[in-house]
């Protein structure tokens, strides 16, 4: 019977007296023998559309989570309070959370059950993009990129955030137009008693560009991967 170390040898032309370190020659013989898998890990980019300048977050997940799972990546990097319906729009699918009226809508694409539907069947290759909206009231869409597919041993039990830029908006805000006009508000100085209003309601004082890579992960720590 040939063992994986003499698979080796005669598919990589080794020689009898050629030798690797230890640790390596049982770790090509663990891969051999298909005792270690590898996983892939997808990074991607979550930008808000239309905002400038541009809101966004780097983050590391496995390629086999589900889009409900990235859902709640996406909600726990950004900020936001996970308080209102989502869907994902990729080339040929509208990708959420069925409801029994489905049925009665025609939809342009065909509707993918987002708890049981993988990210990897519809982000492939590096570049490719789709849409995520958030709130179809102040209609929040992300843009989410694949920009690197790289290979670990160690699977990831939870997400992380890379780095990002500024604060996530607030929520119920009217979006990304009553998103300009709160900013406008906060820089002017004959409008306190409106400022003063705003921070009232939402709770505190709000910096546009305040991002903490920190919080971020604190914040993704929740999400764990099965």
């Amino acid at each position: 019977m040939t063992t994986a170390w003499e698979a080796l040898k005669k598919g990589t032309n080794l020689s009898d007296d050629e030798t690797l370190p230890t640790s390596l020659r049982h770790e090509m013989e663990q891969v051999l023998k298909g005792e270690k898998q590898t996983e892939a890990v997808y990074q991607l980019k979550i930008e808000l559309c239309d905002i400038h300048p541009p809101i966004w977050r780097r983050v590391l997940v496995p390629s086999t989570i589900s889009f409900h799972q990235l859902h709640l990546v996406i909600q726990q990097a950004m900020g936001w309070l996970n308080d209102h319906l989502y869907e994902f729009e990729t080339k040929d699918a509208i990708v959420d959370i069925p409801h029994p009226d489905d049925a009665f809508i025609p939809f342009p694409k065909r509707k993918l059950d987002a708890q049981r539907t993988l990210v990897k069947e519809h982000l492939r290759k590096e570049k490719q993009k789709i849409i995520y909206t958030y709130d179809f009231g102040d209609d929040w869409k992300h843009t989410i990129t694949l920009e690197k597919i790289e290979k670990t041993a160690e699977p990831l039990t939870h997400p992380l955030c890379l780095t990002g830029k500024r604060a996530c908006p607030p929520e119920d805000i009217g979006g990304s137009w009553g998103y300009e006009e709160t900013l406008a508000m906060l820089q002017d100085d004959t409008r306190k008693e409106e400022i003063e209003e705003f921070f009232d309601w939402y709770g505190g004082t709000f910096d546009p560009e305040y991002f903490d890579l920190e919080e971020a992960n604190k914040r993704l720590s929740i999400v764990v991967f099965a």
